[in-house]
């Protein structure tokens, strides 16, 4: 049998959602199932006590996996949590599948962990596009005289912050942005040791914390890497936020209307530190209804 687990990771700030995203996977699957990791960015002693006694969670220490000066650091120890998390093959030699989810997200349906293990499982590496019917901007763009623009995408500024030649950044730069907030991957795919090598070159001069989803994105549109595409459900991150009539679960904005797998805060910064911070979200019969994001507030019995 494929031995799957799902892999977050943070620092004690992020404990209340790590310990949500733990709950909610809880709900659905046993740790022979579907085993749990977390990657130690800062934890407390007594966090990482109760997420492997509570939830039979793992806790992987780890560390930043690239050399990367002090002074490019700044004391953001969670961030090791991004670099060194492209080294998950070597970390869990006894897992097949590895879905990670960031530790502001948490599971509302468990068939979207199961869609992402179907499309790791075939050889791929299956994540969400950015480039989606809920994006209210289909690319950022900067206006300038006599109506010429300039087209500034996630993958194109990264590029070249992060030193990349202007030909290869060009080629990506109008390509999707693949959010790596939520993603499966086989562990004895080539994925990981090509993501390795981009990100090295990433990390050079770019930003260590875009650095991961930047080298994604290359191992992908210009490496050739395969990859599926999965639906939104997999990763929602709003802002259309909808809701069923009843209010007990979050659903997709447009027709059908299916089911969020994976509700995904990013963005959220005030809420994801308390609970009672809200949002308004829009119900299936057009009411407008404020409520949060967290799992407690939806939590079913």
């Amino acid at each position: 049998m494929t031995r799957r687990a799902v892999v977050t990771g943070g620092d004690a700030n992020y404990f209340p959602l790590i310990d949500e995203l733990c709950a909610s996977v809880r709900r659905f699957r046993t740790a022979e199932d579907l085993a749990l990791v977390v990657m130690d960015g800062g934890l407390e002693a007594e966090q990482k006590q109760r997420l492997h006694d509570l939830y039979g969670a793992r806790i992987l220490e780890v560390g930043w996996g690239f050399d990367i000066a002090e002074h490019r650091i700044r004391g953001r120890e969670h961030l090791k949590v991004l670099t060194s998390r492209t080294f998950l093959d070597r970390l869990l030699p006894d897992i097949d599948t590895i879905v990670w989810i960031d530790g502001d997200a948490w599971v509302q349906d468990i068939s979207a962990v199961d869609l992402l293990c179907t499309g790791a499982e075939r050889g791929a590496i299956a994540v969400v596009s950015q480039n989606s019917r809920y994006g209210e901007v289909a690319a950022p763009v900067k206006w300038a005289a006599f109506g010429y623009a300039k087209v500034k995408t996630q993958l194109y500024k990264n590029a070249r912050r992060a030193g990349f030649p202007e030909a290869l950044a060009r080629r990506v730069g109008d390509k999707a942005t693949l959010n790596a907030g939520v993603f499966a991957l086989s562990r004895t795919a080539p994925h990981w040791d090509a993501w390795r090598r981009r990100q090295a070159e990433a990390i050079v001069k770019g930003r260590v914390f875009t650095s991961d989803q930047l080298a994604l994105g290359i191992i992908v549109h210009e490496d050739g890497l395969p990859v599926e595409l999965a639906p939104e459900l997999c990763n929602y991150m709003g802002p259309m936020w909808c809701c069923s009539e009843d209010e007990s679960m979050l659903v997709e904005r447009f027709i059908p209307n299916a089911k969020v797998g994976i509700v995904h805060m990013a963005g959220y910064n005030d809420m994801r530190k308390d609970l009672a911070i809200t949002t308004p979200i829009r119900t299936v019969d057009g009411r407008m209804v404020d409520k949060s994001l967290r799992y407690s507030a939806w939590k079913q019995d």
